[in-house]
């Protein structure tokens, strides 16, 4: 869940946010840590709590979701290029600032993916590159982000030979965040 990282980013601990939101400890270690669903939660104890963390609801419900991978991000935003367009698809991130929103909630991964793509889509469609995210251009992801299906070859047959075939093969603008990603275009 991305709610902890989020919470880390914060420096704050979850004793801290139960006396900021006026929640119960149990309840606010409980959501953070998964054991309750924060669909199930009374906005009564939900409220305070994005209060207290300055986020909206929505964006507390989106870091609380137990069911969000970025496997699952990365396809949502593949089906929206090919849905919209490559052009509309860069139009729409830059105007509804969706990088900087992703950013902010301290969704790293997210926010490099985004840039990357737009960054990746301008490149293809010689859209000069928006220069507003040169700081999140400077950073990168610790450590690799590969496709799920590599990772689960590499796991079933302890060879290295995918993950390096699709590195060497991967967009480069991806990358430069160490993420390998391949044909986004298509699937």
């Amino acid at each position: 869940m991305l709610i902890d990282e989020y919470i880390k980013n914060k420096k704050i601990s979850l004793y801290k946010l139960a006396e900021l939101s006026g929640v119960s400890y149990p309840t606010v270690y409980n959501l953070v840590n998964g054991k309750s669903d924060i669909n199930n939660c009374a906005l009564g104890k939900v409220l305070p709590i994005a209060k207290a963390l300055d986020l909206s609801v929505e964006d507390l419900v989106f870091l609380c979701n137990q069911k969000y991978t970025f496997t699952l991000f990365k396809s949502e935003q593949c089906h929206l290029v090919n849905r919209m367009g490559q052009v509309e698809y860069v139009i729409e991130v830059l105007e509804d600032k969706k990088i900087d929103h992703f950013w902010r909630l301290c969704c790293y991964a997210e926010a490099m993916y985004m840039v990357a793509m737009v960054d990746y889509l301008s490149r293809l469609n010689d859209i000069p590159k928006c220069t507003n995210y040169n700081y999140i251009r400077s950073q990168k992801l610790k450590e690799k982000i590969y496709p799920i299906d590599a990772v689960i070859e590499k796991k079933l047959t302890n060879k290295n030979s995918l993950l390096k075939k699709m590195e060497k093969d991967a967009i480069p603008e991806f990358l430069a965040f160490n993420i390998v990603e391949g044909d986004v275009i298509h699937g």
